[in-house]
Parts: structure tokens; C-alpha cells; sequence
């Protein structure tokens, strides 16, 4: 079907085998990280997660420094073999600059754990942006994904596979609308993917595709909008509604991702709280999905990104899709022909840059 860019090289799509098509293995969100309010909130932040903290941590993930950071090699090795269990071979590595992307070690975790790990190029929010997007036009930026496609990551001959998670707010800033246009123009010249990180309190959708389609000439069959799940949790939308505006969107031809299979946490912010929605209301929303004709636009992730996701802290790790999701897909009627599509035959299609 085409060549995917690996953190290894070029190989066949073929090749890519049950794929999750947005993770993180090492990465730095302390840019969500909450203001401590008081001392004991002071402490809390800068205690190492463990067992005797864990409830803290998962209950409030944006209060503690340790839970935002996955940075140790050993655990990333640990959780790939879980996934490599339940015949996973593909992992798609979105961590940007400002938020801990490490193309040499994601090169290392790949020879080591012998899977494919696809890297990102782009930019992601407002609050993690480096002095060079400000600094930068949209063909500027443009042309630095570009060199990073063409000649590799700095000096590190690694090349990214795709684009993004290219960041938006709730309300999309002037520099994430920069970056969105940079990553359309660069699409244009090197023919990779775009996969859109939507603001989890906000539903954006219309207006990222408004951006890269109607203004910028990206064809919608090259455009992942990630975190949809969460609409199914907005307290200002019925049931009915929530899958009212996925439709909506599938019917632009986009590809609709659940990127946080097996999470249900509560995230708690100044502004805009993120409620996630249960993997029953994700599966219910995918069988309507199918039903409606979008079976081939479904994608299927974890977003791991924190510690507390992982199974090494109690978490579903990076095998919940291709294992008790699969099941609870079954569930609500997906039948097993339609659900090896999202794992398999979608990323297929998608993540080639020569389609």
C-alpha cells in the first residue's frame, strides 16, 4: 500500500502489523502541571510516584511532577513487551519538542524491543512552543519539518513518519493556527500523515479541518483527529448529540481516533476539567460509527503519557487495545472482522507517506 518512515528507516506498510497510532514512550507533560495551592500541594508535587501515593496521583495526574514524565528505558522495554504479547509490532510516538520527544532513544527502544516506532514531526500547544515557532512564518516552520523528513531529527539521522501531534488549544491560538498551516504545507511536500492533538474540554474538529482542507489543500483521508473520545463525556452534550458531532466529523473523511482506550480518569484544571467517558461509551460509539459506514476512518490508541497509565503503576499499558478492548468490542456486536481493522488494516492505509 505504500512506505512508512520508521525511526529505523524506510519499510513496506505491510510490514507494520497491529499498529497504535498514538502513544508516547518518553515524554514531558509537566506543561499541564497545576499551580500548588498550599505547602502540603508543594510537597506533593515533587514526591516520586509509588504504591503508598498512587490514589493521589491518579486522582488529580496534573498535580505531581514525577507522574508527567516517562524517561526510563527499562520500563519503556517492560511495557513494549506486553504489547508484543498480544501481537503488537507498531508503536507511533508522538512526543514533540517542548514536551520530550528523544529520536535516539526511541531508535534505541525499537532495536532493542524489535518492533517499528514511527516519530513526529511539528509542534504541539501554545505553552510548549519553542522561541522558533514565534520567531518562524508558517513556510518557515514548513520547511523544517520538511529537512527533518528529508535529512533526519538535528544531527541524529533519524527521520519522522508522520505530523503532529500538532497541538490545539480550546480556543486555537495564532501560533498553533501557524503551526497547523506548517504542517498542511509541509503534508503537501513530503506526503506524510497530520495527526491533530483537539483540546480534550473543547470540540475543535470542524475548525482544524476548516484549516487544513478547505485553506490549506489537505485531502481529509490525511487527517487523524485525535481525542474524540472525550466528547462522549461533555457535560453539555446528550448522548444522542456527542455522536451527532463524531458523525459529523467522520462524514468530512477524516479519521476518527479513541486514543485513550482503558482510561477514565478526571483531570483537573484551572480552566476546562477533562472527563473522560468509560470504554463501554467508546465501544457503543464505535459499533455506531461502523454502522453508519466509518468502519475504514477508526483508529485505536492509549495516549500513554502518564505513569500511573502504565502497568508498571497499575495501568492498562500499551495493550489494552489488541487485548480487553477487543472483547468489549465484541460486546456491542463489532464483529471481530470489522475491529482487526482498527488496529491493523486503518494505520495500513493512513501512515504511508507514498499513497
Amino acid at each position: 500500500m505504500g512506505t512508512v518512515m520508521t525511526v529505523l528507516g524506510p519499510i513496506d506498510s505491510a510490514k507494520l502489523g497491529k499498529t497504535l497510532p498514538h502513544e508516547h514512550i518518553f515524554c514531558d507533560f509537566t506543561c499541564f502541571l497545576l499551580k500548588p495551592q498550599n505547602a502540603a500541594e508543594e510537597a506533593f508535587m515533587e514526591e516520586k510516584v509509588t504504591l503508598a501515593n498512587l490514589h493521589a496521583v491518579r486522582s488529580n495526574p496534573y498535580s505531581n511532577r514525577d507522574e508527567c514524565v516517562l524517561d526510563d528505558m527499562d520500563t519503556a522495554l517492560y511495557e513494549i513487551a506486553e504489547f508484543k504479547k498480544y501481537g503488537g509490532q507498531t508503536i507511533t510516538e508522538l512526543s514533540l519538542p517542548g514536551c520530550g520527544r528523544d529520536p535516539v532513544r526511541l531508535a534505541e527502544v525499537s532495536r532493542r524491543a524489535d518492533i517499528h516506532i514511527i516519530c513526529g514531526t511539528g509542534h504541539y500547544i501554545d505553552s510548549t512552543l519553542p522561541d522558533i515557532v514565534y520567531q518562524s512564518t508558517s513556510d518557515q516552520l514548513a520547511d523544517l519539518y520538511i529537512s527533518e523528513f528529508k535529512n533526519g531529527i538535528g544531527d541524529t539521522g533519524v527521520r519522522p513518519g508522520i505530523i503532529g501531534e500538532i497541538g490545539t488549544s480550546a480556543v486555537i491560538t495564532g501560533q498553533e493556527e501557524k503551526v497547523l498551516r506548517a504542517a498542511a504545507r509541509a503534508h503537501h511536500d513530503t506526503g506524510m500523515a497530520i495527526t491533530i492533538h483537539l483540546d480534550p474540554a473543547a470540540r475543535r474538529g470542524h475548525e482544524v479541518l476548516d484549516i487544513l482542507v478547505k485553506e490549506e489543500g489537505v485531502a481529509p483521508e490525511r487527517i487523524i483527529l485525535g481525542h474524540l473520545g472525550f466528547v462522549l463525556a461533555h457535560k453539555d452534550l446528550e448522548p444522542h448529540e456527542a455522536m451527532d458531532h463524531l458523525l459529523s466529523l467522520a462524514n468530512r473523511g477524516c479519521y476518527v481516533q479513541f486514543d485513550l482506550c482503558g482510561n477514565t480518569t478526571v483531570y483537573k484544571k484551572e480552566v476546562g476539567s477533562w472527563v473522560l467517558p468509560t470504554d463501554l461509551q467508546r465501544t457503543k460509539a464505535i459499533y455506531k460509527l461502523c454502522s453508519h459506514g466509518f468502519s475504514d476512518r477508526i483508529l485505536l490508541s492509549h495516549d500513554q503519557g502518564l505513569k500511573h497509565f502504565l502497568m508498571s503503576y497499575g495501568g492498562w499499558g500499551y495493550s489494552h487495545v489488541l487485548s480487553d478492548f477487543q472483547r468489549y468490542l465484541g460486546e456491542v456486536g463489532v464483529e471481530p472482522h470489522i475491529a482487526k481493522k482498527f488496529s491493523l488494516d486503518n494505520p495500513a492505509r493512513v501512515l504511508p507517506f507514498d499513497v
